[in-house]
């Protein structure tokens, strides 16, 4: 979610970073096409280490209240269209974790731009319940690069 290559970050003001974040994020809303309760978090401007008036934006936003079948077919439908929406698919596969969720790791490719998706689901989904699932969802984190405000501006309060 930040420049690892050491360069200075970019200058750009946090409601721009935000609002492209929010595009971003509804962009991958509309690619897995599922119509379930979406949770209503908005982007958060959160400080970088690198300096004072650095800053990156993180939007972490879910969908449940889906059957476990529903929301496999929109993780995998998720995977077949970032490619054809400007995204690199970095990783995917289980994640390092207890439940070894399915996760997708992507960058946009036009403004390396973060997602990370992971299907939180009680089974693979096909042979799931046709009912919505209390615990079932799908998790995303859509992210930017490290940016620098604009002089004069502060990261926290703008």
């Amino acid at each position: 979610m930040s420049d690892s290559d050491g360069a200075a970050a970019k200058e750009l003001h946090p409601v721009k970073a935000k609002e492209h974040v929010r595009k971003l994020s509804s962009d991958v809303f509309d690619m897995v096409r599922l119509q379930g309760k979406v949770s209503p978090a908005g982007p958060a401007t959160m400080p970088s280490r690198k300096g004072e008036r650095d800053y990156f934006v993180l939007h972490a936003w879910s969908i449940s209240h889906l059957s476990d079948r529903e929301l496999t077919r929109g993780f995998y439908r998720l995977r077949e269209e970032l490619p054809k929406e400007g995204w690199r698919i970095t990783d995917f596969g289980h994640a390092n974790s207890t439940d070894r969720q399915l996760q997708i790791e992507a960058v946009h490719k036009k403004d390396e731009y973060s997602l990370t998706a992971e299907l939180a689901v009680s089974s693979s989904g096909e042979n799931a319940h046709a009912s919505a699932s209390k615990k079932g969802r799908i998790v995303f984190y859509v992210g930017s690069p490290t940016y620098r405000t604009p002089k004069g501006v502060d990261r926290d309060n703008y």
